[in-house]
């Protein structure tokens, strides 16, 4: 697996380099970050579900839930402990732990001076770009993990799509009545 051969999907380029754009981007990556870090649940369950396949639904609910509270570095801690990752995904791995770490808790106090002007938060901007970016890959790159081992208990990337689908048509007929 090359982190460079996913397709991520496109980011937007900055038009006004306003503030109300850099807490979009700023949203972008916060999202970007959360889906990475959901993915890194999703692969720690399905290792923690080679080992424990036989779980009730009630015994699966409360690992995902436990997993889903756990933070992003100790989600990866443990699949370090378990797994044998490319050493090209380790450090990436880690470094969207200390990048997702700055932009949860210290991005905003960090660029405060960049942000008192239009050519400050350009810069802001393409930092967030950046983030974007690391952070798809990380997604992705998880996921595509995450898609070898849930294949064990038969769960393809058709059978999501497929729930998705569904998951999105009850949706709609939610806001439909």
């Amino acid at each position: 697996m090359r982190l460079d051969d996913f397709e991520l999907k496109p980011i937007p380029d900055a038009e006004s380099s306003d503030e109300k754009e850099v807490f979009a981007f700023f949203g972008l990556a916060s999202f970007n970050a959360q889906c990475a870090e959901k993915s890194l649940v999703n692969f720690t369950m399905a290792y923690k579900l080679i080992d424990q396949s036989s779980l009730t639904q009630e015994q699966w609910l409360e690992l995902y839930e436990h997993l889903n509270s756990q933070t992003f570095g100790r989600l990866l801690n443990q699949i370090k402990t378990k797994v044998q990752l490319p050493d090209e995904l380790v450090e990436h791995l880690n470094l969207s732990l200390q990048k997702r770490n700055c932009l949860a808790h210290d991005f905003f106090y960090d660029h405060a001076v960049l942000m008192s002007d239009e050519s400050g938060r350009k810069k802001v901007i393409k930092k967030l770009q950046k983030l974007i970016k690391l952070f798809q890959i990380t997604d992705l790159a998880v996921e595509s993990l995450s898609l070898k081992v849930w294949k064990k208990f038969g769960i393809t990337e058709e059978w999501i799509e497929e729930e998705m689908r569904k998951q999105y048509q009850e949706y709609n007929s939610s806001i439909n009545t």
